[in-house]
């Protein structure tokens, strides 16, 4: 006959204890040679020079051609050292120096590099934003080891601090190697499919690695997928890539859902970024630059099972041989991978493995936008305005963190009034003031303050003006009036000695960068401004986009979510559990203890086991006797029903999950100075064992995977309950109740 028993999981009870070098690693030694000393003098530029003798040509490292080095006109922090080093290279490291015996030296310095002399990013150490540390006489070297290295042909230094007591003064080596780059270019409509070996067993694990550089925030890199609709995608959203890993099959367990893994940010700045994609069986390794997200996939890797083909640069319409299902990728992907095979080197030579769609070719275009960065709040660019014609128009594209900020002023010809056009909680406002009326507003936009590119368009003429915020459009009509455009323009702030209406506001300058600024039907050339023949402004950094995203990777803990300025990061810690600066102070107690010395009484309460650590809250029972106990409950019923089966059938099973995870338990468990769990089983009509060698019929498994036999107050591994301890079992033959086989509980 088939037993009936229930096993019931009282608590888990815990009683607390009484008392509560710039030198890296370095790169492989054929990495180290230098790039410079072999460059001819045109290979060197410079924003200026103090004389023929000082020009960028003299620059060299340990040169005294010359008068020793290359120093700039003027001395200011606008000033810059370019190296071209004629190809894409490895580089490894940089060496500096000051003019050859004089006073002239660079204290410190910002590392920029570049493709094709355009948009240029700065080199960052260790995520700092501050500059490399330079010399502190003329003629000793310092080295400063690059770690990571990077690829770029074009290379500037720009001085941020020189020695006081005289000039700008800079001798420079680079340090590398040659880098082999297979390039293919993408135009937004386009992709290249690739056919694999159909081999009779799929590979132990799947490896794609590859880097690309962007031209638009959005677009398909690649795209691989199965019979049932299961895929895996690896797409640019917003300029974050995001790796989608899909089932596809409803018929498959629930447990298997769609994996999205989101890496990277200001991936769309048109520089080059690096990707590494491991499929082994089900753990999912995904990396984008120096981030890794590690996965450990449910289920088997069947559904993992996909086509013999992969899409690179969108995914293509079945049948249909230049139509994409999704926005495809508009740039670049260099050295592409795909386990070991090197695609783009197939592509090139026009395998039967590979299938080009739509304009694929083997060269990357350089960008030619030139942006522009507002570093500060008194940043401004002040350029010509349409003088003398009877309507404003202005567009450009900018991006920042900030919430406010002016972005545009400008004052009217003969007093008619003037504009101003500026940030204010993420909208976009702009304001017309004109003698006798009160101001003209307009706002459009929303949420412009997330770090993506906006598009605006800005027009005033005789009855009406209008904004216009990437798609939303906002018009507000003006009493007929006379507009003429003002002689001088100023983005990003005024100067000190302005008095327009709206210049002078508490909200102040505009920190970020703009772009494709046209005025009237003129567009804005930046590098003219950098050269001092248009306009003129204050603190900018020309040709380069410094905006960084300073929530990655985010330093708010137990799941605080960051928000960002220009300047700056902040934690929203609500609804965490936590407080402070980066959400690391609990705001619970660690233990019961710790309410009863609070003179809590007995109740339902959270605590924190392990205080600031990286486990959560969890809600216990703090049972406050002589000592205060704390009870951990199950999240199921007390007792459930186990019904046995005949032998040789599979045995029946119950599972008990605590209200708290096993981290947490450990660490309740680790403060507390004893700790009890109990678990208590009736039973009725038990079958009796086929022998008395003393073999359990029933047993338990604990928290890790260890089994147990004895049950409700009997000893660890004593293979006796407690009657039998007490020796009142009522058939004193065996040494437990259950064993007995009487009809009854």
């Amino acid at each position: 006959m088939a037993s009936v028993a229930w096993a019931v999981l009282k608590v888990l009870l815990l009683l607390p204890t009484q008392t509560w070098s710039p030198v890296g690693a370095g790169n492989p030694p054929d990495c180290d040679a230098p790039l410079a000393s072999a460059l001819p003098r045109s290979s060197f530029s410079s924003s200026s020079e103090l004389s023929s003798s000082h020009g960028p040509g003299f620059s060299r490292l340990n040169r005294r051609d010359g008068a020793g080095g290359w120093t700039p006109l003027v001395s200011n922090k606008y000033q810059w050292l370019q190296i071209d080093l004629g190809e894409r290279m490895e580089v490894t490291a940089v060496a500096t120096q000051g003019g050859y015996g004089s006073s002239d030296w660079v204290t410190s310095y910002l590392l920029m590099f570049s493709d094709g002399g355009r948009n240029w990013k700065q080199y960052r150490r260790e995520e700092s934003i501050w500059g490399f540390p330079g010399n502190t006489n003329a003629d000793s070297v310092v080295h400063y080891r690059l770690q990571p290295p990077f690829e770029a042909r074009f290379l500037r230094f720009l001085p941020l601090a020189w020695n006081p007591r005289g000039r700008i003064g800079m001798r420079i080596e680079v340090y590398g190697c040659a880098y082999k780059s297979e390039v293919v270019y993408f135009d937004g409509q386009s992709a290249l499919l690739y056919r694999l070996d159909k081999k009779p067993l799929k590979p132990i694990r799947d490896v794609i690695s590859l880097k690309f550089k962007a031209m638009q925030s959005n677009g398909i890199l690649l795209h691989r997928e199965g019979q049932h609709g299961n895929h895996i995608t690896l797409e640019l959203i917003k300029g974050k890539l995001v790796f989608f890993l899909n089932s596809g099959n409803a018929k498959l367990p629930s447990t298997i859902a769609p994996v999205t893994l989101t890496l990277g940010s200001l991936l769309d700045d048109q520089h080059w970024h690096s990707v590494l994609i491991e499929l082994l069986d089900t753990q999912v390794n995904f990396t984008v630059d120096k981030h890794t997200h590690h996965f450990q996939a449910k289920g088997d890797s069947s559904y993992l099972d996909l086509n013999f083909e992969i899409s690179f640069g969108g995914i293509p319409t079945p049948g249909r041989s230049r139509a994409f299902r999704r926005k495809s990728f508009h740039g670049c992907l260099e050295n592409l991978y795909y386990n070991g095979v090197d695609v783009t080197e197939l592509a090139k030579k026009h395998k039967p493995q590979i299938l080009m769609m739509g304009n694929v070719s083997f060269s990357c275009p350089q960008p030619q936008t030139v942006p522009v960065t507002f570093l500060s709040s008194r940043s401004y660019l002040a350029l010509p305005g349409n003088s003398g014609e009877d309507k404003v128009s202005v567009t450009f594209q900018f991006r920042t963190w900030n919430r406010a900020g002016h972005l545009l002023f400008g004052e009217l010809r003969r007093g008619s009034g003037s504009f101003v056009l500026f940030l204010k909680d993420g909208k976009l406002k702009l304001s017309l003031f004109q003698p006798g009326q009160s101001p003209r507003n307009v706002t459009a936009g929303a949420g412009l303050n997330d770090g993506q590119w906006h598009s605006v368009s800005f027009s005033a003429k005789w009855s009406h003006m209008n904004v216009v915020v990437d798609d939303d459009t906002a018009v507000q009509p003006l009493v007929a009036v006379l507009i003429d455009s003002g002689d001088t323009y100023y983005f990003g702030g005024c100067l000190d000695n302005s008095s327009g209406s709206g210049c002078k506001s508490p909200l102040g300058g505009f920190q970020g960068c703009l772009r494709l600024i046209t005025i009237g039907d003129k567009a804005v050339d930046p590098i003219l401004v950098q050269q001092g023949a248009l306009g003129s402004f204050r603190d900018l950094q020309i040709d380069s986009c410094g905006i960084t995203d300073r929530c990655l990777p985010s330093y708010c803990e137990h799941g605080g979510e960051c928000s960002q300025s220009w300047d700056t990061f902040s934690c929203d810690c609500l609804g965490t559990g936590y407080t402070g600066e980066t959400c690391h102070s609990s705001l619970y107690e660690q233990s019961c203890e710790a309410h009863k010395h609070r003179g809590n009484p007995s109740g339902l309460y959270y605590i924190d086991a392990d205080g600031s650590g990286p486990l959560g809250p969890f809600l216990v029972y703090c049972n406050m006797t002589d000592a205060a106990w704390t009870v951990v409950q199950h999240g199921g019923p007390d007792a459930v029903t186990l019904r046995g089966a005949p032998s040789g059938h599979p045995r029946s099973a119950v599972s008990f999950a605590y209200a708290a995870g096993a981290g947490q338990l450990r660490s309740a468990v680790n403060l507390a100075e004893r700790c009890e769990q109990r678990l208590a089983l009736r039973c009725g009509t038990a079958r009796r064992p086929d022998s008395r060698d003393g073999t359990p019929l029933s047993w338990w498994v604990g928290r890790t995977n260890e089994t147990h036999t004895s049950w409700g107050g009997s000893l660890p591994d004593a293979q006796k309950c407690t009657c039998g301890l007490e020796g009142n079992c009522i058939d004193s033959q065996y040494y437990c109740n259950c064993d007995a086989g009487r009809n009854e509980w």
